[in-house]
C-alpha cells in the first residue's frame, strides 16, 4: 500500500498549480497519472476518506482529470475506483500512507515557496495534518 508522487521540476515548482505525477497501490493493482495537478489529487484523496465517515459510497470530481473518482465502503475498509482501476485498502493504513504523503508534498512545495498559506488547497492539507496530530494525541495512553 503506497501513495507516492513526483513532482514535475523541469521548470521550477508551481505552488499555485503543482503538476507531477502520482502514484496509488493497494500492493496488487497500480493506478498512475501522469502529468496532473497532485493538490487537487490530494484534495480528492482526502475529502473521500472522510466523506466516508458520513456515507456509503461517494462519487467525486478531480477538476482537471476526465474520470470521477469513487469511494466505497467495503469490509474491513475502503476501495477506490478510478477509471478502469480498482484498489482496496484498510482504512487505517490508507489514512497514515495519504498522511505520510500530504506532509512529503507540503515540505516539497516549501521548499520552494516559504509562504503558502493564501492557497485554500494548501490551508485544507495543513488542516487535515493538524487534526491528524490532535487524533493522536487524544489516544489513551496504555497502563504501564
Amino acid at each position: 500500500m503506497n501513495i507516492s508522487f513526483t513532482l514535475d521540476q523541469q521548470e521550477v515548482i508551481d505552488s499555485n498549480d503543482p503538476v507531477g505525477n502520482m502514484t496509488i497501490t493497494d500492493g496488487k493493482t497500480i493506478l498512475t497519472v501522469e502529468s496532473t495537478y497532485l493538490d487537487s489529487w490530494f484534495d480528492v484523496l482526502i475529502d473521500g476518506l472522510q466523506g466516508l465517515n458520513k456515507k456509503d459510497k461517494l462519487t467525486l470530481e478531480i477538476v482537471e482529470e476526465p474520470e470521477m473518482i469513487i469511494f466505497e465502503n467495503t469490509l474491513p475498509g475502503l476501495k477506490i475506483t478510478y477509471g478502469k482501476e480498482e484498489l482496496f485498502f484498510k482504512k487505517n493504513y490508507f489514512y497514515q500512507e495519504l498522511l505520510n504523503s500530504v506532509r512529503e508534498f507540503l515540505f516539497q512545495l516549501n521548499q520552494n515557496e516559504k509562504d503558502l498559506t493564501s492557497l485554500p488547497i494548501v490551508r485544507k492539507l495543513r488542516n487535515f495534518i493538524e487534526q491528524s496530530s490532535i487524533k493522536q494525541d487524544q489516544k489513551p495512553k496504555a497502563l504501564t
